[in-house]
């Protein structure tokens, strides 16, 4: 039998799990519902509103918890990529070819993110390929390995067997890209092979 003392521990302790997991549903909700008004193209999707006054408030929530400090569509279109484009999430587990050519913007950047939204530490304290550091193709286009193994050229390394994210950022975006971002031009993310 439970003396009254622990019974009353034992039932704060119960409201305090049963509170503690209602309340990461319902972040998990939130995050849905902002995540229910993002445009997709291919692998990427991203939602107009970042940045703007028209952001709702699960879209704020989102951007909050990203520590993302967004700017207006007519200033930077921010394309997120979770899955490679057969539709399975990125992980540090396997290789990736991101095959592309330069983004419909006036300079753009394409950086990797680790599950806790930081940059993902490396040796080679490398976080992005933006327009002018990458290395392109005899016709212009690039090719950007992202793998936790070491590639000799273009490599955007992240850390073996956790997930990741990746960010493309399009500065000064063609009218284009804000008037149909579902058709905007962005790189294919093709897995290789996992370990």
């Amino acid at each position: 039998m439970i003396s009254g003392t622990s019974g009353r521990v034992l039932r704060w302790a119960g409201v305090l799990v049963l509170g503690s997991l209602l309340g990461l549903a319902s972040v998990a909700f939130v995050l849905r519902m902002a995540r229910s008004e993002e445009i997709r193209n291919g692998s990427w999707t991203t939602n107009l509103d970042t940045g703007s006054t028209q952001a709702g408030i699960y879209l704020r929530a989102q951007v909050a918890l990203g520590g993302l400090l967004a700017l207006s569509k007519e200033e930077t279109i921010y394309f997120g990529a979770r899955e490679d484009d057969e539709g399975e999430g990125l992980s540090g587990s396997c290789d990736y070819r991101m095959e592309g050519s330069d983004l419909g913007a006036r300079w753009w950047s394409i950086t990797a993110y680790g599950s806790d939204f930081f940059l993902i530490p490396n040796p080679e304290d490398r976080y992005s390929f933006t327009a002018t550091t990458v290395e392109r193709e005899s016709g212009g286009d690039f090719v950007i390995h992202v793998s936790a193994t070491e590639h000799a050229r273009n490599w955007l390394p992240v850390a073996a067997d956790s997930p990741f994210d990746l960010i493309a950022r399009l500065y000064n975006p063609e009218s284009s890209v804000y008037e149909n971002p579902a058709q905007a031009q962005l790189p294919r993310i093709r897995k290789v092979g996992c370990r």
